[in-house]
């Protein structure tokens, strides 16, 4: 047999480095690709969650569990603080904020807890309507003790705000649980709900207008009310995330807490479509800045919501050059104001998703 001459070995070598250098290329350009592909993936399918989370809420503002009734003997918030930005379902059921830098936010109330000082850049919105997940059915009610009575138990805790509505709709009112409650077995371990102002124990009539009795009869429905407040925070792996606040009752009292919905939000603006002249349809979009009174709130029919999603941050490198992204910031339709278009140059991911969410109730 013939052996293999140094010439033939080294051409050989060479024609396999080469097919494994092919190979390897193939193989880091397939593992790059897939690792875009996977985060964009990612991105989408939080983009999706967070929307349709939104939607919901956004939908139902101002739903009480019957049609409006503005009449002054309609629908009522007996609340002492009823005009809290978080129990203000019957003045101001809905409000965005406008971030700017640190705390400086267009019209955004004091004494907001869990917001203020904890956002990490973008918009803010505020929402109010009836949780309409679990609704209590009236058995009795009896106005000289302010006690009304469900048809079974229930797992209510004290201080929690909520909204009866009557048979026929006539009347809504929005008032506070004042009783006590311990949870066994899922329940309160009673059927009763006493009823009384937001500042205490005292009983309170649900009558219009405030303090007048009136009886909420067999029937009639109990819901809790659903205060939320989205913004974008930094979770606790120093990612940016979209939160929710939301209204609950500890202690007795009325309270707040945040939670984290979806990671890689990293910027969140909206724009308010708003009805100028009374025919039920949008007329512009607008930022939160120029709605500056209640009535002005009170136009909008819509709301565009973009969301700027980013990969993670040990995900750095997964693109080979910046990837420019825009946000319409100012409201005016268009990307060519100062801010709106970026190219970042971390080599992260980033995706710019936009949907409008109609306010049901005002269409």
């Amino acid at each position: 047999m013939l052996g293999v001459t140094l010439i033939e070995m080294m051409i050989s070598l060479t024609i396999g480095l080469i097919i494994i250098a092919g190979i390897g290329y193939i193989f880091l350009a397939s593992r790059q690709g897939f690792r875009s592909q996977d985060a964009l993936a990612r991105m989408q399918e939080g983009a999706r969650i967070a929307f349709e989370i939104m939607d919901k809420d956004i939908r139902m503002t101002r739903f009480t569990g019957c049609p409006l009734n503005p009449a002054a003997s309609g629908d009522i918030n007996i609340l002492s603080s009823s005009t809290d930005w978080d129990k203000n379902l019957i003045g101001q059921p809905l409000v965005g904020y406008d971030f700017a830098s640190g705390t400086n936010w267009s019209t955004f109330p004091t004494g907001v807890t869990g917001v203020i000082g904890n956002v990490l850049r973008g918009d803010a919105l505020t929402v109010l309507h009836t949780d309409n997940s679990q609704q209590y059915i009236v058995s009795s009610h009896n106005t000289g003790t302010s006690q009304i009575t469900l048809t079974a138990n229930h797992d209510i805790q004290q201080g929690t705000i909520l909204i009866a509505a009557k048979p026929d709709c006539s009347r809504t009112v929005v008032f506070q649980k004042t009783n006590t409650c311990t949870i066994a077995s899922g329940s309160c371990g009673n059927a009763i709900i006493q009823h009384g102002s937001s500042s205490g124990t005292s009983t309170y009539a649900l009558g219009s207008p405030a303090g007048t009795i009136d009886s909420f009869d067999a029937g009639s429905r109990i819901y809790r009310l659903k205060a939320v407040t989205y913004f974008i925070g930094t979770n606790v792996a120093g990612e940016p995330a979209l939160f929710r606040q939301s209204l609950g009752a500890t202690g007795g009292s009325p309270s707040n807490t945040s939670e984290e919905l979806i990671e890689g939000v990293q910027n969140m603006q909206l724009l308010y479509g708003i009805d100028t002249n009374a025919d039920r349809a949008v007329d512009s979009y607008v930022t939160a800045d120029t709605l500056t009174t209640s009535a002005n709130w009170l136009t909008v029919l819509g709301i565009r919501v973009s969301l700027l999603m980013v990969s993670r941050q040990d995900e750095q490198g997964i693109t080979t050059e910046p990837h420019q992204y825009s946000l319409d910031m100012n409201g005016d339709g268009d990307i060519t104001g100062t801010g709106e278009t970026v190219t970042p140059t971390d080599l992260l991911l980033r995706k710019v998703f936009t949907t409008t969410i109609a306010v049901k109730n005002r269409l």
